[in-house]
């Protein structure tokens, strides 16, 4: 994402100023994942070498090809600004002579593919940067090994499918807790069925009840319970849930007495819980008493380094090296909003892993319809006018004819480089194709 800043920076245009300062960095994650890059000076990024410099090996891109600078002054942001290149600096899909960079936005300077984040700084520091774990998710973590040694509850709140059992799972891995970590779906059972499977039942409790059962909290005894989907505990159920956290107790159904138990309780939702205690879906008090420590895990649109690393995980997950991702391919995949997160994407890697089959290399082609499309799309959207007469035949004539020299493609159509660049772009037509040998 970018603010338009072609021209000389004006109130309107620039970012507004911000409470706290923030991490800036720059992370490539294309044709590889790097260190995130802290932004604490200007760096010039090209093919040239030397100090200040961030030396790319791509021979699409120009020597000096495009700097990012800390704005200094009362806002704290970021500015990109191209520094002549002959095939262009690329935001979110639309060229750019100079922008404001805005978290998330994708950067492309020839083949290469980078990410800008900026997060809050904590008061502590933060983490130290990892390779191929973006900000966001860094930040998130960070918090939850800082909170996982404690007893309190922790409540985990982010879209389905970015993954909150990962975060729980830290927090019961980093925590020194000698129990096993247990989970539950609050959204799986009814009432009754689900005070049993918490806090468990004696025998004849209820129809088919034959035997006593010790139930959840028990199991998980010294250890982690892990609530998903806490938002969808019957409102029956909560005060039980309520005691179990204050007192440490909890009465099996059809009980005379209660157990004592020790657990570390980690809950989680997708849904604003202080909304539905407005709504009297959910109990304001347990609500209190779960939100006192709470980690909050964006979804994998707002933190669009971790993309490539995990599709190249999910890629080889049944064996062997990743296959090699074209970089068209590489920026739909970042620029999509997965609004289905995590597992929409692993889902996404194995298609395309089976789609490119032997040749081992992943391009727009095998991507799934929806990312193929939404990548299209885009490029629609920014291109420039004058852009959109090329048809394929035209395109593909003229570099049969031209030897796939772009250069010479765009002056016989009367047209420059990167709009020519911008066609191929979006029809998926590879200049190296029509050149011999």
């Amino acid at each position: 994402m970018a603010h338009d800043a072609t021209t000389t920076m004006t109130a309107a245009r620039a970012p507004l100023p911000t409470a706290r300062p923030r991490l800036h960095c720059l992370t490539r994650v294309h044709p590889d994942s790097d260190h995130p890059q802290p932004i604490d000076r200007a760096l010039v990024l090209g093919r040239s070498p030397g100090p200040g410099h961030w030396t790319l090996d791509d021979r699409r891109t120009s020597r000096r090809h495009f700097e990012v600078a800390p704005v200094r002054g009362e806002v704290d942001a970021v500015r990109l600004t191209d520094l002549g290149s002959k095939n262009g600096t690329f935001v979110d899909g639309a060229r750019v002579e100079a922008a404001y960079l805005e978290p998330g936005a994708v950067i492309r300077a020839g083949d290469t593919l980078f990410v800008y984040e900026a997060v809050e700084r904590p008061a502590d520091g933060g983490p130290p940067l990892e390779r191929g774990v973006s900000l966001p998710l860094l930040h998130a973590l960070h918090r939850a090994r800082a909170l996982a040694p404690l007893a309190m509850p922790v409540l985990v709140v982010g879209p389905t499918g970015a993954g909150k059992e990962r975060v729980a799972r830290l927090l019961h891995t980093a925590s020194d807790r000698g129990g096993s970590l247990v989970g539950v779906n609050c959204a799986t059972f009814g009432a009754e069925l689900l005070a049993s499977e918490l806090f468990g039942h004696v025998a004849g409790a209820f129809s088919g009840a034959r035997t006593a059962r010790d139930g959840l909290f028990v199991s998980a005894g010294g250890g982690t319970l892990f609530l998903d989907e806490i938002a969808e505990m019957p409102l029956e159920q909560q005060p039980a849930l309520l005691r179990a956290l204050q007192e440490g107790r909890v009465r099996p159904v059809g009980a005379d007495r209660e157990r004592a138990v020790d657990v570390r309780v980690v809950a989680a939702t997708h849904r604003d819980l202080k909304a539905a205690v407005e709504a009297g879906r959910f109990r304001g008090d347990l609500y209190a008493r779960l939100a006192g420590a709470v980690v909050r895990l964006p979804g994998l649109a707002a933190r669009p380094a971790d993309v490539m690393p995990l599709f190249r995980l999910f890629s080889s997950e049944g064996g062997g090296p990743p296959p090699t991702i074209t970089a068209d391919a590489a920026e739909a995949l970042t620029t999509y909003h997965w609004p289905f997160n995590v597992r929409e994407l692993q889902h996404a890697a194995t298609a395309a892993r089976v789609e490119a089959g032997r040749a081992e290399v992943v391009g727009l082609e095998a991507l799934p319809p929806d990312v193929r499309e939404a990548h299209v799309e885009r490029l629609r959207a920014t291109a420039e006018p004058e852009d959109l007469p090329l048809d394929r035949p035209t395109l593909e004539r003229a570099l049969r004819a031209h030897d796939g020299n772009v250069s010479a493609v765009a002056r016989a159509l009367g047209r420059t480089r990167q709009q020519v660049y911008r066609r191929l772009q979006l029809l998926s037509i590879d200049p190296a194709d029509f050149r011999a040998g």
